[in-house]
C-alpha cells in the first residue's frame, strides 16, 4: 500500500464496524416553517380546518450535513440550505444518529465553492454536549481506485450507506469557476448532498455534491467537493460568515477566432471588456469598453474562468497587474482591488 494513500488496510469485513464508528457524525438537515409564519389562505381556512391541514407548518428535507467539532458545527452544501437563506421564516432543523434533534443557524457560506457552515444549538440556544466530529483526511493524497463510503439521507431515507471508489480527481463539470470534483461510482441520490465521502480509514475526503444523471437519480457517476477546498474557506466562514474575495468589476466575454473576424478584434483570445461598475477597480484603472484583457501578473488569460481563479488567490487589499489590447496598443494597468459587494451573492458568468 502506498503510504501517502488515505485508504488504509480494509477488508469488506471491516466495513459494518467502520460504519458503526463514523455514522453519528453525520447529520441529517430539514427544514420547517417559523410558527410565526402562516400558510392562511382567504377563503379557505373552514377547508383546511375540516382535514385537520395546520395552517402554520410546513417542513420538508434538504440534505445531509457532518460534524466537524466539538463546538457543534456542521458542514453541508449552500444548495441545502439555501431556502432557509432566502426565506428568514424557515428554520433549519438537524437531526443526530441518536435521535436528537437541535436547531442550527447559518454561520457562513459560500456559493462560488457550494459550502456552508452552520452550528448546531439547542432550544436555549447553547451548543450540544456529547456530538461526535468527523475526523478530517486529506483529500490531496486520494487515488483513483481508492475505496470510499458515503453516508445520507437520500429521498429522506436516514442514515443510508453506499460504498465504491474513486472513479477520478479533479473533475469540471460547470457548476462554477472552482470545480474540482471528486469522482466517485458510491450511490448518491437527492438527499446525499451535503454528506461525508470517507475513506477506509475513517476520514472525510469529500462532500457529496452533484450527480451526473438524466433521470435525477444516481446513475453511477456522483461528485464531492475535496476536503481540503473546504477547509479553505472554513476559517472565513467562522471569522466573516462568507468569503472576502476581490473583483475587477467588469462585464467580460470570452474572445473566440469566430468573434475575432466577425468585430475585426485585434486579437482572437482573452477576455472583451463589454461594461465596467462605476467606481470599481476596473473603472477607476482605466480600462474601456472594447479593452481586450488577456493576462494578469504574468498569467496568460483565455477564459473567464481563469480570470476569477487567478482573482480568488489574490486579497481584496492587493494590488494586480493586467495587459489588455486596445485597438493596435499593448497596455499594462495597476488595478488595486476591493472586496466583491457581499450583496450581489450571485451574478452571471462574465461578470468578475
Amino acid at each position: 500500500m502506498n503510504p501517502s494513500s488515505n485508504a488504509g488496510p480494509f477488508t469488506p469485513q471491516d466495513l459494518p464496524d467502520l460504519i458503526e464508528k463514523i455514522a453519528p457524525s453525520a447529520v441529517h438537515i430539514s427544514t420547517k416553517l417559523d410558527q410565526r409564519a402562516s400558510f392562511k389562505v382567504p377563503g379557505w381556512e373552514d377547508f383546511f380546518q375540516s382535514f385537520g391541514i395546520p395552517e402554520q407548518q410546513q417542513s420538508g428535507s434538504l440534505g445531509t450535513g457532518f460534524i466537524i467539532d466539538l463546538d457543534g458545527y456542521v458542514l453541508t452544501n449552500y444548495h441545502v440550505v439555501e431556502q432557509a437563506v432566502d426565506n428568514h421564516a424557515v428554520e433549519i432543523i438537524v437531526s443526530l444518529r441518536d435521535k436528537r434533534q437541535f436547531g442550527a443557524k447559518i454561520v457562513g457560506r459560500d456559493y462560488k465553492t457550494d459550502i456552508a457552515l452552520l452550528q448546531l444549538q439547542d432550544k436555549q440556544g447553547h451548543i450540544p454536549a456529547m456530538v461526535l466530529p468527523a475526523k478530517m483526511g486529506d483529500s490531496d493524497k486520494v487515488r483513483i481506485g481508492e475505496p470510499v463510503i458515503a453516508i445520507g439521507n437520500p429521498f429522506g431515507l436516514d442514515y443510508s450507506v453506499s460504498a465504491g471508489i474513486i472513479s477520478s480527481k479533479n473533475r469540471n463539470i460547470g457548476q462554477g469557476p472552482f470545480d474540482n470534483y471528486l469522482q466517485t461510482d458510491a450511490a448518491i441520490n437527492p438527499g446525499n448532498s451535503g454528506g461525508p465521502l470517507f475513506n477506509t480509514k475513517g476520514e472525510v475526503i469529500g462532500i457529496n455534491s452533484a450527480i451526473y444523471s438524466h433521470s435525477g437519480q444516481f446513475g453511477g457517476i456522483g461528485f464531492a467537493i475535496p476536503i481540503n477546498d473546504a477547509k479553505v474557506v472554513l476559517t472565513n466562514l467562522k471569522k466573516f460568515g462568507r468569503v472576502p474575495r476581490p473583483w475587477i468589476g467588469m462585464v467580460s466575454r470570452q474572445v473566440t477566432p469566430s468573434l475575432a473576424y466577425s468585430y475585426s478584434l485585434p486579437r482572437a483570445n482573452g477576455l472583451l471588456v463589454i461594461n465596467m461598475v462605476q467606481g470599481a477597480p476596473a473603472d477607476r484603472g482605466g480600462l474601456q469598453a472594447g479593452d481586450i484583457l488577456f493576462e494578469i501578473d504574468g498569467k496568460q488569460i483565455n477564459e473567464y474562468q481563469e480570470l476569477e481563479k487567478a482573482i480568488a488567490l489574490l486579497k481584496p487589499t492587493d494590488k494586480t497587474q493586467i495587459t489588455i489590447q486596445r485597438g493596435g496598443r499593448t497596455l499594462k494597468k495597476e488595478l488595486k482591488l476591493e472586496e466583491f459587494p457581499p450583496q450581489l451573492n450571485r451574478v452571471r458568468e462574465g461578470v468578475i
